[in-house]
């Protein structure tokens, strides 16, 4: 190679690289910008929990951290209700986070190493349920659990999200790749198939169990939809439910600020601790080992 190429192919290659840097610092200015348009809402609830309620209602509005108080936090935490609320909540959400990781697993497992007549068609149509959307059942759900005298009791809040089509999916494609070895291993050793799935199973799939727990629990604790059509009395709501009461007459937006804070902290806290499972689910099912 000439000094002429070589001087050439140099230049090229500072082009490039000067670009890859353009593109990667433009990226970095347009995520930037996106994440903070996506937290800013965040930021001015948080911000309007801990001002005084007439606070939300200033224009220009008060984007700084002073005149900080507690009266809305006060105020909510004064109401028995709240705390029966997020009671309730915690119940529902607790039992749905259960009832995925055990009977999801259970399920999970039959599918991944079981031969049984119709057992495509059946993984088929948990998968097509799966592209189904929830308001589409919400009727059928509705009367069935009316005809059944469950509405406005916790079995009508719990029965329905015991179990669910992404946790079995998600089971089944992590136990597909535990290695039948293992398992025959057991049955040589005199397991039963209980033991199997107790003592084997279980613990090796902690990481997708994981993932159904946390993600169970969170989407339970959002809920809205289903608990506000399942229950009549006041202490039969959720959080959620109970939380959108507030807004019903007189609106008092530093209480439903504190509110809305008080009803995301649990799920913020369990980001924060549980991040890597929430990575590795946007991934787990999609590539089999």
């Amino acid at each position: 190679m000439t000094g002429c190429q070589q001087h050439v192919f140099t230049s090229k290659e500072g082009i490039f690289i000067s670009r890859i840097k353009w593109f990667e610092a433009v990226s970095f200015l347009v995520l930037a910008v996106a994440a903070a348009a996506l937290l800013f809402p965040f930021y001015w609830m948080a911000l309007q929990a801990f001002k005084p309620p007439t606070s939300a209602l200033q224009t220009p509005p008060d984007l700084t951290w002073n005149n900080l108080t507690l009266v809305n936090f006060e105020k909510l935490t004064g109401d028995p209700l709240v705390w029966l609320w997020s009671w309730n909540s915690i119940l529902i959400a607790s039992s749905a986070m259960i009832g995925n990781v055990l009977l999801c697993s259970m399920a999970g497992y039959v599918f991944a190493k079981k031969k049984f007549p119709g057992k495509r068609i059946i993984f088929w149509g948990i998968v097509s349920i799966m592209m189904t959307s929830t308001q589409v059942i919400m009727v059928p759900l509705f009367i069935q659990i009316r005809d059944m005298g469950l509405l406005n009791t916790y079995w009508a809040l719990v029965l329905p999200v015991l179990v669910s089509p992404v946790a079995v999916f998600l089971t089944k494609q992590f136990m597909e790749t535990i290695p039948n070895e293992l398992i025959s291993a057991a049955k040589i050793d005199g397991c039963s198939e209980w033991r199997i799935y107790w003592n084997i199973i279980l613990p090796v799939s902690m990481p997708v169990l994981a993932i159904v727990a946390i993600f169970s629990f969170i989407t339970q604790w959002n809920d809205f939809l289903w608990p506000l059509l399942a229950t009549e009395s006041r202490d039969m709501r959720t959080l959620q439910v109970g939380l959108a009461s507030l807004q019903m007459q007189n609106v008092d937006y530093g209480l439903v600020m504190a509110g809305s804070t008080w009803a995301m902290t649990p799920i913020v806290v369990l980001f924060l601790f549980f991040q890597r499972f929430f990575v590795k689910g946007l991934t787990i099912g999609a590539v089999k080992g």
